[in-house]
C-alpha cells in the first residue's frame, strides 16, 4: 500500500533543464509569431469567411509540428520498453483536404493527406486517398512502429542491466488499393499491393553442454502482397471474386563477439565462436469468392468460399567451437556443425453459408454453417557433424530426417432465433456444434556413429519409426441475451455463453467455459452514466506426459477465473465544457497444476504441485476538457493503475515438500497530462503541454522509472473556416 503515498516529484535541476529549454523555445515561438500576427484577428460578429479556392477546389488543412522534451530518470530499458517516447521534433495529427465543389474536377474529386507521430514517436502514419467520382479511387496508408523490448528476465544469473532476451527494431508496412468504377453497381476491378519490413537488432541465448551463452541477433524479415479482384451485381446477387499472391523471405542470423564464459563461469563450459542463420523463403497464394442475396425482402443468402495454398523452404546453419562441461578441465570441442534443411506446404480450403429468414416482423432465425480443411505436409533433413579432441579427436555425426502429414477437418454449425417484442424488449438465443477430426502420419529415421566414419547410414542401420494417429471431438455451446430498455432513456444489455471449445494442435481436453457480461446506459439531462460487468470462467483438463502417473484422486485442470468490472460518468453541460471519469476493477485468478522432478533420499521421483497467479488491478481516468475564453482551451487528464497483485500471500521457497507456486506482477503506473491551446490569429494556434509517466515496481524496483515530457507545438489552419474553431 506504499505506492499510493509515493508522489511523483521533479529535482530543481530538472526543473531548471526544462524551463530554460522551454523558455528560450517560448521566444523562439514568440517571435515567429509575431510576424503572423500583424493581420487583424476577425471580430466575434464577423461574417464567415467564404471557402477558399484553390486551382478550382476548396482547400482545409491543418498542420502541426511540435518539440517534445524527455528528461528521466530510472530504469531507460523498462521505459523504452514500455513507451519508447523520445526527445526530438515530432508531427501531430495533421490533415489537408482538397475538395471539388461540384464533384466534377478535372483530375480529381476530393485528395485527402493525414500524418501523425512521425519524429520522436514510437509509431507514425501517414494516409494519402484520392478520388473522383465514377472513374476510380486510390487509398493507401503507410505506417512505422519502432519497437524496443529490454527487459531483465529471471533467467538471468544476477540483475543485469540488460537483459540477455532484447529486440529494437524498425517495423514499416503499409497498403496501397486501386479500385476502377467504384460507384458502379455492376462491376468494379480492384488492385492492391501491401509490403512489410522488419530490420533490427537484439540478442538472444544459446544452450551449449549445460550452460546458456548470449549472443548477438539481426533481424531481417520482408514480404510483399499483390491482389486483384472485380465485384458487382448479376442475376440479383452481390459477388466478388479476388486473387492474391504473396512472397517472403527471413534472412535473420545470430554471432557472437568473442570467447564466451557463459553465464555460469564456476563451470568448464566456454564458446569460442557462434555462428547461426536460418534463411526462408516462402510464399502463399489464395482465392475468395463470395455471394450476396435478398430474397423476398424475408430471406438473406450468404455464401464464401476460399482456397489457399502456403509453401516454404527454410534451413538452418549453426556452427560453434569451444569447451564442454566435462570434468575437470573439459574437453575441446574443434566443431559443431549443424545443418537443417526443410520443406512445408500447406493448402486449404474455407467455406462459410449463412442464412436468416424473417418468420415474422419480429422473429427472425438465422444459420451458419462454416467447413474448414486443410493439410501441413513437411519434411526435414538433419545433419550434424562435431569432433571433439581428448587425447585423439574424435568425431561423431548424426543424421535424421523427418516427414509429418496433419490433416484436419472441421465442421461448425450455428443456429440461433431472435425475437423483437417491442422496442423495448428482444431476446436471442442459439446453440453451436462443432465435430473436428485430425490424422497425423508420418515417419522419423535416424542413426548415428562414433567411429570416425561419416557414412553413417553404412556403418549401422537406421533406426525408422512410423506414425499413424487419428482423432476426432465434439464440442457443444449454447448463447443467449437480451436487450431491456425500462424508459427511454435506460438502456441494459446482457448475454452469455456455455460450452466447450476445442484445441486444434494441443494434446489437451476441451475447454469447458462460461462468459457472461451486462451493460447498462443511462443518460439524464447532461449526464451520461455506463456499468458494465464480465466474468469468464475457463477450464481445461488435461494429462500428464512422459509417463508420469499421478495419484487416481488428483484432477489435472487448469482454471482461470477473471472479472471486470466498470463504471464512468460523462457531463457535458455546453460545448465549452466537458468532464469524464470512470474506474475498472480486474480481478484474475489461475492456477495449473505442475509436476516437478526432485531428487528424494538419491532416487528421482515427481512432485505433484501447482502455479497461481494473480492480478488485482485498480485502474481510474479522469478527462476535463474546457474553454474558459475565447482564445484558450484546456485539456487535463489523470490515469492511474495499481495492481496489488498476491497481496499479502507470500511464496515460499519450492522444494519437494512445497512445490506450490505463488506469482503476481504488483505495480502501479500513474499517468497525468495537461495541455493548454492559445489562439494566436485565425490560421495559428499555440499549444503547450506536459506529460507525466511514472512507474514503481515492488518485486523488481530497479525497473521503476519517472519520465517528464513537457512539449509545445504549431498548428497552422488553412483555406476556407480557418477561424471556425
Amino acid at each position: 500500500m506504499y505506492l499510493l503515498d509515493r508522489q511523483p516529484h521533479i529535482t530543481k535541476d530538472v526543473c531548471r533543464s526544462l524551463f530554460i529549454r522551454l523558455g528560450i523555445v517560448c521566444v523562439m515561438t514568440a517571435a515567429s509569431l509575431a510576424a503572423a500576427a500583424q493581420s487583424p484577428s476577425p471580430s466575434p460578429d464577423a461574417s464567415p469567411e467564404p471557402e477558399a479556392m484553390y486551382g478550382g477546389y476548396y482547400l482545409t488543412a491543418a498542420l502541426e509540428g511540435g518539440w517534445r522534451w524527455r528528461s528521466l530518470s530510472g530504469n531507460e530499458n523498462k521505459y523504452r520498453s514500455d513507451l519508447n517516447y523520445k526527445e526530438g521534433f515530432r508531427t501531430f495529427d495533421s490533415s489537408i483536404l482538397l475538395q471539388s465543389p461540384t464533384g466534377q474536377g478535372k483530375y480529381f474529386d476530393s485528395l485527402l493527406f493525414t500524418n501523425s507521430g512521425w519524429g520522436s514517436d514510437p509509431q507514425g502514419a501517414t494516409r494519402f486517398n484520392l478520388e473522383k467520382t465514377g472513374a476510380y479511387k486510390f487509398t493507401s496508408n503507410v505506417r512505422r512502429v519502432n519497437y524496443y523490448n529490454n527487459l531483465y528476465n529471471f533467467a538471468n544469473p544476477i540483475p543485469l542491466p540488460n537483459s540477455e532476451h532484447n529486440q529494437d527494431v524498425k517495423h514499416t508496412f503499409g497498403d496501397f488499393d486501386f479500385t476502377m468504377l467504384p460507384q458502379s453497381r455492376v462491376l468494379r476491378v480492384n488492385f492492391g499491393v501491401s509490403f512489410n519490413d522488419i530490420g533490427g537488432g537484439g540478442g538472444t541465448t544459446e544452450r551449449f553442454f549445460g550452460d546458456e551463452f548470449a549472443v548477438n541477433s539481426k533481424l531481417d524479415s520482408k514480404s510483399i502482397d499483390f491482389r486483384i479482384g472485380a465485384e458487382g451485381t448479376l442475376w440479383g446477387f452481390d459477388w466478388a471474386l479476388s486473387q492474391g499472391f504473396r512472397k517472403f523471405e527471413d534472412r535473420s542470423f545470430n554471432t557472437m563477439d568473442g570467447p564466451n564464459q557463459g553465464n555460469n563461469p564456476t563451470n568448464q563450459s566456454r564458446l569460442d565462436t557462434f555462428q547461426r542463420s536460418y534463411p526462408t523463403d516462402g510464399n502463399s497464394k489464395f482465392t475468395q469468392f463470395s455471394l450476396h442475396r435478398l430474397f423476398a425482402e424475408r430471406l438473406d443468402f450468404t455464401g464464401r468460399l476460399i482456397y489457399s495454398t502456403a509453401e516454404s523452404d527454410s534451413s538452418m546453419l549453426l556452427l560453434m567451437t569451444g569447451r564442454d562441461n566435462t570434468n575437470p578441465t573439459g574437453i575441446i570441442v574443434n566443431s559443431d556443425n549443424i545443418n537443417v534443411l526443410a520443406h512445408a506446404k500447406r493448402p486449404q480450403t474455407r467455406g462459410d453459408l449463412g442464412l436468416t429468414y424473417a418468420v415474422t416482423n419480429k422473429l427472425r432465425i438465422s444459420n451458419t454453417f462454416s467447413f474448414d480443411q486443410f493439410a501441413i505436409n513437411g519434411d526435414e533433413r538433419f545433419h550434424e557433424m562435431w569432433t571433439k579432441l581428448s587425447g585423439a579427436e574424435l568425431l561423431k555425426v548424426t543424421n535424421s530426417s523427418a516427414y509429418r502429414r496433419n490433416a484436419y477437418k472441421r465442421y461448425s454449425n450455428l443456429f440461433e432465433g431472435d425475437y423483437q417484442f417491442n422496442n423495448n424488449w428482444s431476446f436471442h438465443a442459439g446453440y453451436r456444434y462443432t465435430h473436428r477430426q485430425v490424422r497425423n502420419i508420418g515417419n522419423d529415421i535416424s542413426c548415428s556413429t562414433s567411429t570416425g566414419n561419416s557414412s553413417c547410414p553404412n556403418i549401422a542401420p537406421p533406426t525408422i519409426t512410423f506414425i499413424d494417429e487419428e482423432e476426432s471431438n465434439n464440442t457443444h455451446a449454447f448463447i443467449a441475451g437480451m436487450k431491456i430498455k425500462p424508459t427511454h432513456n435506460w438502456a441494459i444489455y446482457w448475454d452469455v455463453e456455455h460450452g466447450q471449445a476445442d484445441n486444434v494442435f494441443v494434446r489437451v481436453g476441451n475447454y469447458d467455459y462460461t462468459n457472461f457480461r451486462v451493460r447498462s446506459h443511462f443518460t439524464v439531462d447532461r449526464f451520461t452514466f455506463n456499468l458494465s460487468a464480465v466474468s469468464k470462467n475457463n477450464e481445461n483438463p488435461s494429462e500428464p506426459s512422459h509417463g508420469i502417473v499421478l495419484p487416481a484422486n488428483l484432477d489435472y485442470i487448469t482454471t482461470a477465473k477473471n472479472r471486470f468490472y466498470s463504471g464512468s460518468v460523462d457531463w457535458e453541460p455546453d460545448t465549452r465544457f466537458m468532464l469524464s471519469s470512470g474506474y475498472t476493477y480486474r480481478h484474475l485468478t489461475t492456477y495449473t497444476p505442475v509436476v516437478l522432478p526432485f531428487s528424494v533420499n538419491g532416487s528421482n521421483t515427481y512432485v505433484y504441485g501447482n502455479s497461481q497467479y494473480f492480478m488485482r488491478d485498480n485502474y481510474f481516468f479522469f478527462d476535463i476538457s474546457a474553454k474558459p475564453i475565447r482564445r484558450v482551451s484546456f485539456y487535463g487528464s489523470y490515469r492511474i493503475s495499481l495492481d496489488h497483485g498476491q497481496g499479502d500471500r507470500v511464496s515460499s521457497p519450492i522444494s519437494a515438500t512445497n512445490p506450490n507456486f505463488l506469482t503476481s506482477y504488483p505495480m502501479q503506473l500513474t499517468s497525468p497530462e495537461v495541455k493548454v491551446a492559445i489562439r494566436i490569429n485565425r490560421n495559428i494556434d499555440w499549444n503547450l503541454g506536459y506529460q507525466y509517466y511514472g512507474y514503481h515496481d515492488t518485486q523488481t524496483p530497479f525497473l521503476n522509472y519517472n519520465a517528464h515530457l513537457p512539449y509545445t507545438s504549431l498548428r497552422f489552419y488553412f483555406g476556407g473556416r480557418a477561424a471556425d474553431r
